[in-house]
Protein backbone atom coordinates (compact mmCIF):
# COMPACT_ATOMS: atom_id res chain seq x y z
CA UNK A 1 0.00 0.00 0.00
CA UNK A 2 1.17 3.67 -1.15
CA UNK A 3 0.25 7.21 0.11
CA UNK A 4 1.31 8.14 -3.20
CA UNK A 5 -2.94 7.58 -4.51
CA UNK A 6 -4.19 10.30 -6.47
CA UNK A 7 -8.40 8.97 -5.66
CA UNK A 8 -9.53 7.59 -2.51
CA UNK A 9 -13.08 5.30 -2.92
CA UNK A 10 -15.49 4.49 0.19
CA UNK A 11 -17.82 1.32 0.31
CA UNK A 12 -21.25 3.02 2.19
CA UNK A 13 -23.17 0.45 4.63
CA UNK A 14 -20.92 -0.77 6.63
CA UNK A 15 -18.20 1.43 6.15
CA UNK A 16 -19.31 5.01 6.01
CA UNK A 17 -23.13 4.68 6.85
CA UNK A 18 -23.54 2.36 10.55
CA UNK A 19 -26.25 -0.10 8.14
CA UNK A 20 -27.86 -1.57 11.79
CA UNK A 21 -28.66 2.15 13.20
CA UNK A 22 -29.94 3.05 10.11
CA UNK A 23 -32.12 0.11 10.04
CA UNK A 24 -32.92 1.18 13.55
CA UNK A 25 -33.90 4.29 12.98
CA UNK A 26 -36.11 3.78 9.91
CA UNK A 27 -38.03 0.66 12.33
CA UNK A 28 -38.25 3.58 15.07
CA UNK A 29 -39.83 6.12 12.53
CA UNK A 30 -42.28 3.85 11.18
CA UNK A 31 -43.25 2.19 13.97
CA UNK A 32 -44.20 5.70 15.43
CA UNK A 33 -46.14 6.62 13.13
CA UNK A 34 -48.00 3.52 12.67
CA UNK A 35 -48.70 2.61 16.68
CA UNK A 36 -48.68 6.29 18.10
CA UNK A 37 -47.96 6.26 21.85
CA UNK A 38 -46.66 3.53 21.65
CA UNK A 39 -44.41 2.82 24.76
CA UNK A 40 -40.46 3.49 24.89
CA UNK A 41 -39.98 -0.33 26.32
CA UNK A 42 -42.60 -2.09 23.69
CA UNK A 43 -40.65 -0.38 21.03
CA UNK A 44 -37.30 -1.30 21.76
CA UNK A 45 -38.49 -5.08 22.56
CA UNK A 46 -39.85 -4.74 18.63
CA UNK A 47 -36.30 -3.40 17.61
CA UNK A 48 -34.41 -5.97 19.51
CA UNK A 49 -36.48 -8.84 17.81
CA UNK A 50 -35.66 -6.91 14.37
CA UNK A 51 -32.36 -6.50 14.80
CA UNK A 52 -32.23 -10.15 15.49
CA UNK A 53 -33.88 -11.64 12.46
CA UNK A 54 -33.26 -9.27 10.08
CA UNK A 55 -29.65 -10.27 8.88
CA UNK A 56 -30.86 -13.98 7.91
CA UNK A 57 -33.86 -12.50 5.91
CA UNK A 58 -31.73 -10.12 3.86
CA UNK A 59 -29.18 -13.10 3.25
CA UNK A 60 -31.76 -15.33 1.85
CA UNK A 61 -33.62 -12.74 -0.21
CA UNK A 62 -30.43 -11.31 -1.61
CA UNK A 63 -29.27 -15.23 -2.39
CA UNK A 64 -32.38 -15.20 -4.12
CA UNK A 65 -32.76 -11.80 -6.02
CA UNK A 66 -35.90 -11.02 -4.27
CA UNK A 67 -37.76 -8.05 -4.38
CA UNK A 68 -36.57 -5.54 -1.46
CA UNK A 69 -40.25 -5.04 -0.37
CA UNK A 70 -40.54 -9.16 -0.25
CA UNK A 71 -37.43 -9.09 1.74
CA UNK A 72 -38.33 -6.46 4.25
CA UNK A 73 -42.34 -8.06 3.93
CA UNK A 74 -40.81 -10.95 5.19
CA UNK A 75 -38.91 -9.73 8.03
CA UNK A 76 -42.04 -7.86 9.11
CA UNK A 77 -44.01 -11.18 9.61
CA UNK A 78 -41.88 -12.45 11.14
CA UNK A 79 -41.10 -10.27 14.13
CA UNK A 80 -44.92 -9.62 14.21
CA UNK A 81 -45.34 -13.27 14.46
CA UNK A 82 -43.56 -13.40 17.63
CA UNK A 83 -45.99 -13.91 20.85
CA UNK A 84 -45.14 -10.75 22.37
CA UNK A 85 -45.27 -8.88 19.47
CA UNK A 86 -48.90 -9.73 18.41
CA UNK A 87 -50.16 -6.02 19.08
CA UNK A 88 -48.69 -4.97 15.45
CA UNK A 89 -49.63 -5.43 12.33
CA UNK A 90 -47.01 -3.88 9.66
CA UNK A 91 -48.21 -6.28 6.56
CA UNK A 92 -47.71 -3.47 3.72
CA UNK A 93 -45.42 -0.94 4.87
CA UNK A 94 -42.71 -2.00 2.72
CA UNK A 95 -42.83 1.06 0.20
CA UNK A 96 -43.15 3.13 3.50
CA UNK A 97 -40.05 1.33 5.17
CA UNK A 98 -38.41 2.34 2.40
CA UNK A 99 -39.48 5.93 1.81
CA UNK A 100 -38.47 6.60 5.14
CA UNK A 101 -35.30 4.66 5.02
CA UNK A 102 -33.93 6.66 1.42
CA UNK A 103 -33.83 9.96 4.23
CA UNK A 104 -32.15 8.50 7.46
CA UNK A 105 -28.44 8.69 7.29
CA UNK A 106 -26.28 7.42 10.37
CA UNK A 107 -22.85 7.24 10.19
CA UNK A 108 -19.98 5.27 11.25
CA UNK A 109 -17.69 7.12 13.87
CA UNK A 110 -15.88 9.90 12.09
CA UNK A 111 -17.09 9.12 9.12
CA UNK A 112 -17.35 12.76 8.17
CA UNK A 113 -14.20 14.35 9.96
CA UNK A 114 -12.16 11.47 7.91
CA UNK A 115 -13.51 12.98 4.55
CA UNK A 116 -13.32 16.26 5.59
CA UNK A 117 -9.54 15.65 6.49
CA UNK A 118 -9.03 13.55 3.07
CA UNK A 119 -10.35 15.81 0.76
CA UNK A 120 -7.70 18.24 0.61
CA UNK A 121 -5.72 16.05 -0.48
CA UNK A 122 -6.90 13.26 -2.42
CA UNK A 123 -10.06 13.20 -4.55
CA UNK A 124 -12.84 10.76 -3.52
CA UNK A 125 -15.45 8.95 -4.90
CA UNK A 126 -18.37 6.21 -3.53
CA UNK A 127 -18.76 2.57 -4.98
CA UNK A 128 -21.84 0.94 -3.23
CA UNK A 129 -23.89 -1.64 -4.08
CA UNK A 130 -27.94 -0.64 -3.37
CA UNK A 131 -30.61 0.78 -4.58
CA UNK A 132 -30.43 3.48 -6.52
CA UNK A 133 -33.11 5.29 -4.74
CA UNK A 134 -31.85 5.21 -1.32
CA UNK A 135 -28.12 5.33 -1.67
CA UNK A 136 -27.91 8.92 -2.99
CA UNK A 137 -30.83 10.65 -0.89
CA UNK A 138 -29.07 9.23 2.49
CA UNK A 139 -25.29 10.86 1.54
CA UNK A 140 -27.46 14.29 0.96
CA UNK A 141 -29.23 13.46 3.90
CA UNK A 142 -26.01 13.04 5.88
CA UNK A 143 -24.20 16.00 4.23
CA UNK A 144 -21.74 14.08 2.42
CA UNK A 145 -22.41 14.30 -1.12
CA UNK A 146 -20.23 17.57 -1.82
CA UNK A 147 -16.71 15.22 -0.72
CA UNK A 148 -17.46 13.10 -3.80
CA UNK A 149 -16.69 13.37 -7.40
CA UNK A 150 -18.15 10.41 -8.51
CA UNK A 151 -20.78 8.18 -6.99
CA UNK A 152 -21.34 4.72 -8.51
CA UNK A 153 -24.37 2.86 -7.06
CA UNK A 154 -25.14 -0.54 -8.23
CA UNK A 155 -28.29 -0.22 -8.86
CA UNK A 156 -27.81 2.14 -11.20
CA UNK A 157 -25.14 0.81 -13.46
CA UNK A 158 -26.34 -2.69 -13.45
CA UNK A 159 -22.93 -4.24 -11.94
CA UNK A 160 -22.55 -4.94 -8.37
CA UNK A 161 -19.34 -5.91 -6.18
CA UNK A 162 -17.62 -8.12 -6.14
CA UNK A 163 -17.82 -7.44 -10.08
CA UNK A 164 -14.66 -5.46 -11.20
CA UNK A 165 -16.84 -3.25 -13.63
CA UNK A 166 -18.40 -1.46 -11.45
CA UNK A 167 -14.78 -0.07 -9.93
CA UNK A 168 -13.56 -0.06 -13.54
CA UNK A 169 -16.58 2.41 -14.03
CA UNK A 170 -15.94 4.58 -10.75
CA UNK A 171 -12.42 4.68 -12.09
CA UNK A 172 -12.93 5.97 -15.73
CA UNK A 173 -15.70 8.05 -13.85
CA UNK A 174 -12.55 10.04 -12.82
CA UNK A 175 -9.81 9.20 -15.48
CA UNK A 176 -7.50 7.30 -12.37
CA UNK A 177 -5.84 4.05 -13.24
CA UNK A 178 -6.63 1.50 -10.50
CA UNK A 179 -3.08 1.50 -9.16
CA UNK A 180 -3.48 4.84 -8.34
CA UNK A 181 -6.51 4.34 -6.17
CA UNK A 182 -7.54 3.21 -2.99
CA UNK A 183 -10.60 1.63 -1.90
CA UNK A 184 -12.24 1.71 1.54
CA UNK A 185 -14.41 -0.81 3.15
CA UNK A 186 -15.90 -3.58 5.85
CA UNK A 187 -16.54 -6.39 3.53
CA UNK A 188 -13.27 -9.10 2.39
CA UNK A 189 -16.47 -11.17 0.16
CA UNK A 190 -17.58 -7.83 -1.57
CA UNK A 191 -15.02 -5.21 -1.34
CA UNK A 192 -11.90 -6.80 -1.39
CA UNK A 193 -12.23 -8.65 -3.67
CA UNK A 194 -13.86 -6.81 -5.94
CA UNK A 195 -11.21 -4.18 -5.74
CA UNK A 196 -8.20 -6.52 -5.79
CA UNK A 197 -9.77 -8.14 -9.20
CA UNK A 198 -10.09 -4.25 -10.12
CA UNK A 199 -6.52 -3.53 -9.37
CA UNK A 200 -6.90 -1.50 -6.71
CA UNK A 201 -5.26 -1.51 -3.16
CA UNK A 202 -7.70 -2.00 -0.28
CA UNK A 203 -8.12 -1.22 3.28
CA UNK A 204 -10.79 -3.34 5.68
CA UNK A 205 -12.44 -1.07 7.77
CA UNK A 206 -13.78 -3.29 10.98
CA UNK A 207 -14.25 -1.82 14.42
CA UNK A 208 -13.94 -4.35 16.16
CA UNK A 209 -11.10 -6.08 14.52
CA UNK A 210 -9.92 -8.15 11.69
CA UNK A 211 -11.55 -11.99 11.39
CA UNK A 212 -8.90 -14.19 9.95
CA UNK A 213 -5.71 -13.86 8.06
CA UNK A 214 -5.63 -11.43 5.62
CA UNK A 215 -2.94 -10.96 2.76
CA UNK A 216 0.02 -8.79 3.82
CA UNK A 217 -0.88 -5.78 1.01
CA UNK A 218 -4.43 -5.79 3.03
CA UNK A 219 -4.37 -2.90 5.86
CA UNK A 220 -7.09 -2.64 8.26
CA UNK A 221 -8.24 0.11 10.56
CA UNK A 222 -10.48 -0.08 13.16
CA UNK A 223 -11.75 3.47 13.69
CA UNK A 224 -11.93 5.49 10.12
CA UNK A 225 -10.15 8.55 12.24
CA UNK A 226 -6.64 6.10 11.27
CA UNK A 227 -7.01 6.56 7.69
CA UNK A 228 -5.43 9.60 7.43
CA UNK A 229 -2.29 8.50 9.75
CA UNK A 230 -2.32 5.44 7.75
CA UNK A 231 -1.83 7.10 4.29
CA UNK A 232 0.94 9.81 5.72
Amino acid sequence: MTSAYDAIFFDLDGTLFDLAECERETVGRLLAESAPGLSAPTAEAFLAVYAAVSPGYWAKGLAGNAPREEIVESIFSAVCAQPEMGQFDLAGSAQRYWQLFAHVAVLEPGAQETLAALAPHYRLGVISNGYADTQRPRLHAAGLTGYFETIVVSGEVGWAKPDPRIFAHGLAQMGIAPEDALYVGDSVSHDLAGAHNAGLDFCLYRPKGGDGVLPPEVRLVTALSQLAALLA
